[in-house]
């Protein structure tokens, strides 16, 4: 049996460009399926809540990385 939970990530728009920010939700939209996603944008930091069974939230994790390195940076 799958466990499901919450995992809490944290990204950091250091360029600071709302562009960048919007770019990186929009494939978030894209690439992360089968989860439900929370977004909370407070300036430059991005709070990222997934909620589902943890083997695909480590899945989307390595992709939320890879996007936050694609347009964070």
């Amino acid at each position: 049996m799958r466990k499901g939970g919450k995992r809490v990530i944290h990204f950091y728009n250091s360029s600071g460009d709302l562009d960048n920010t919007i770019k990186f939700l929009e494939n978030i939209q894209k690439k992360v399926n089968y989860l439900n996603l929370n977004c909370v944008v407070d300036g430059k930091s991005i709070k990222i809540t997934l909620f589902g069974p943890r083997d695909l939230q480590y899945l989307a994790i390595e992709r939320l990385r890879e996007l936050a390195n694609q347009f964070l940076s």
